[in-house]
């Protein structure tokens, strides 16, 4: 009896450190200039989203519903300095 599934496309991530990765392969390790930019690109982030932090609690509660200009820029800088940490994280796991 044969049973039927379902293939759905998705991205292949190769398992870091494992034997078929190709750096490992070839015995290269990752950039140096790699790392100094993510360090310094973390560090920024950081600092924008806790600076963020900051702005939007000294704001105190919004009114219902109206949002002024700052407080929609400084949430929107908050949630993009979170997903920039994000994404560097991923990177640096990538890179390990």
């Amino acid at each position: 009896m044969a049973t039927a599934h379902l293939h759905l496309p998705h991205v292949h991530v190769p398992h870091v450190g494992q034997p078929q990765d190709q750096s490992h392969l070839e015995g290269t390790k990752p950039p140096r200039l790699g790392g100094i930019i993510l360090g310094v690109g973390f560090v920024v982030a950081l600092v924008a989203w806790g600076a963020a932090l900051v702005a939007l609690l000294s704001m105190g509660p919004a009114r219902t519903g109206y949002v002024s200009g700052p407080v929609a820029a400084w949430t929107a800088l908050a949630i993009a300095s979170a997903i920039s940490l994000f994404m560097m994280g991923i990177w640096k796991a990538h890179r390990a």
